[in-house]
């Protein structure tokens, strides 16, 4: 199945994609919206309670990959600044491309239900953390950073064995999750 092709390339380039986020999160020139949802995508990382518990082989770390490209897309829609490097602006670009692909991975409808629920990322405090909190104070997004690196040692591997198998398990996770807020 070419959709989840293409959601395995996205989990490999996890790190990269986590250190465009940051990047936006420390520039001093994006926009202080632009800077919370690049916030409320790392935090979601880390979060206990995710739509998709991490320890689900596979499937675990396709919510993470979804929601940080969704945040990198609604940051997007605000101003970056010019403090960016080259390689982050170029790996933002392909977050904020690769998100229009995540609709036709899991379908119109649900899509449009989990861009609602990142843009509400915004407003949640995760291990105690919001994402304004997370733009003003350097020490927290500090602490985020590590919980973050700490949290990406401990993602299970994702084999992808039955493509089709997992699309299914995982949208219906998001069905049951998302129809439930």
């Amino acid at each position: 199945m070419a959709g989840m092709e293409t959601v395995k390339e996205w989990v490999e380039t996890i790190r990269e994609d986590i250190e465009a986020l940051k990047a936006v999160l420390d520039s001093n020139g994006a926009e202080k919206e632009a800077r919370k949802f690049a916030a409320a995508g790392l935090n979601y990382l880390v979060a206990r309670m995710d739509l998709v518990p991490d320890w689900e082989e596979s499937i675990g770390v396709m919510d993470d990959v979804f929601v940080l490209r969704i945040a990198a897309d609604l940051a997007g829609q605000h101003g970056l600044g010019d403090d960016l490097s080259v390689s982050d602006t170029t790996a933002l670009g392909r977050l904020t491309n690769e998100s229009d692909a995540i609709e036709n991975i899991i379908d119109a409808e649900l899509y449009a239900h989990l861009r609602t629920y990142v843009a509400r990322l915004v407003d949640d405090a995760v291990r105690g953390r919001t994402p304004a909190q997370l733009v003003d104070d350097e020490e927290a997004r500090k602490a985020l950073y590590a919980d973050v690196d700490a949290d990406l040692k401990r993602i299970p591997p994702a084999p992808f064995a039955d493509p089709d198998q997992l699309l299914a398990k995982f949208k219906s996770y998001l069905h049951h999750k998302l129809d439930a807020r």
